[in-house]
């Protein structure tokens, strides 16, 4: 076949019945996991939001906001880095730099998660609570959990890295929201007062249980491989490239969650927890496309590394296609009956129905625009993304600070909507550019490239 021939004529042309079973295989693992984990999720925010009242909810969600934001500088962007590494370590049979890689990442991710969590706790302390008991409880406890989600995700991206796409999201998808509904429900039962300090502390003794499990796992899936064996380090280079990736992280945070929080910050905390109910149910729109990237992460990054430019976008053509069926059928179910899936929560969340809908135009969009981000970060143009994501960001903030004071919730949502667009457009110019593959579901098809230039 000539290079002038597409990479989907190439595609269809010439199979890949082995990847297509991987994606199948890791894809349908992940997919049934995400399906459950999403149910499950769901369900625990119905029960906490009904339990909770409104005002509690509020409270609980924007303390699970101001945890996410604070959690994210801990990991140093070794969450991505150790997915990006180890896969290809993993090809090429380097156990004892895999060994040195986790280590050196939890070590630091410790260090910084202890620290940022006493800080956090001192910033409470001095500011106080307004003699809110339940308010202080919820930010004390929520804040010492931020060691253990810190290595909980760098634990999970070990796994990834290693293919193990079940076990990866099992302990947090499943087993967390299972445990964190059965304590409350306990809790309540037992006689004690539903408050969103008592869903926190449930929630991170289910966060302990979890990580238990998923440290286990980790142990017995590549213990046999580096038990003895010396470990390698390249400190330097891997915080060269976790810094970059940490930089892309914070910013696909700030686009996520700066809504949430902004809403919090100018309406209360009230307003916070209704709008992030919308963002969780909008989310959902795009989860198909995220379920896949848990299988197709290390693949990319290994197709990539071994220079098959034609099964690479054999790959985000397969996986974007998905994610966007997905994604429509989702997106319509919320057109239909939006108002009463907000209503599950309680009545009081049915009035963020107008901003669930822009959220939900804007995760559609994102799933035809395909896997662009993944693509960029393990093809090596992380450091090109980020200045896409840092002026995504930036629109982003100056449109919540514009609109949330004068249309509320629904500024929040236009803000979210109209950042993810531009980085998405940005994010598919840069991988059509390099390494030159087409991550839109539908689109202009590209010239094959036979090796990476």
């Amino acid at each position: 076949m000539s290079t002038g021939d597409t990479a989907g004529q190439a595609a269809s042309r010439q199979p890949q019945p082995a990847v297509a079973k991987r994606l199948s295989r890791g894809g349908s693992a992940s997919f049934l996991i995400n399906s459950a984990g999403m149910g499950l999720a769901m369900l625990m925010q119905v029960a906490l939001a009904r339990l909770l009242g409104v005002d509690g909810y509020g409270v609980y969600a924007f303390v699970t906001t101001v945890v996410t934001f604070m959690t994210f500088p801990t990991k140093l962007g070794f969450d991505t880095a150790i997915v990006k590494l180890a896969a290809a370590y993993r090809v090429n049979g380097e156990w004892p730099l895999i060994k040195g890689l986790l280590q050196r990442s939890n070590q630091i991710g410790l260090a910084l998660s202890m620290l940022v969590a006493l800080i956090g706790g001192a910033v409470i302390a001095w500011k106080g609570t307004g003699g809110d008991v339940s308010k202080a409880i919820c930010y004390g406890v929520g804040f010492a959990s931020i060691p253990l989600l810190t290595l909980a995700t760098l634990r999970q991206s070990a796994l990834q890295a290693m293919k193990d796409v079940l076990y990866a999201q099992m302990p947090e998808k499943i087993l967390r929201p299972v445990l964190t509904i059965a304590f409350v429900a306990g809790a309540v039962a037992l006689g004690a007062q539903a408050s969103a300090g008592l869903a926190m502390i449930c929630f991170v003794v289910a966060v302990i249980a979890s990580y238990v499990v998923g440290a286990v796992v980790l142990k017995k899936r590549i213990g046999a491989h580096i038990a003895n064996i010396d470990p390698e380090y390249e400190t330097r280079s891997w915080l060269k490239l976790s810094g970059s990736l940490m930089a892309n992280a914070g910013v696909y945070l700030i686009l996520g969650q700066l809504n949430v929080l902004m809403i919090g910050l100018l309406q209360g905390e009230t307003a916070s927890g209704i709008f992030s109910v919308a963002v969780r149910l909008a989310t959902l729109v795009a989860f198909m496309l995220t379920a896949v990237n848990m299988t197709a992460s290390p693949l990319i990054s290994e197709t990539y590394a071994k220079g098959d430019m034609k099964l690479l976008q054999q790959v985000c053509t397969s996986t974007g296609r998905v994610g966007f069926y997905f994604a429509a059928v989702v997106g319509l179910f919320f057109v239909l009956f939006g108002r009463w899936t907000l209503g599950l929560f309680g009545t009081e969340f049915v009035a963020a129905y107008p901003a669930m809908l822009i959220l939900v135009f804007g995760q559609v969009f994102n799933a035809y625009c395909g896997q662009n981000g993944i693509v960029a970060t393990m093809t090596g143009g992380q450091n090109a993304l980020t200045k896409i994501l840092i002026v995504a960001a930036i629109v982003n903030a100056v449109l919540n600070v514009l609109l949330i004071p004068t249309i509320g919730m629904a500024g929040g949502a236009v803000a979210a909507t109209a950042s993810m667009m531009v980085w998405n457009i940005g994010a598919v110019l840069l991988v059509r550019r390099k390494p030159g593959v087409q991550t839109l579901a539908w689109g202009p098809a590209l010239k094959a490239k036979e090796e990476i230039e």
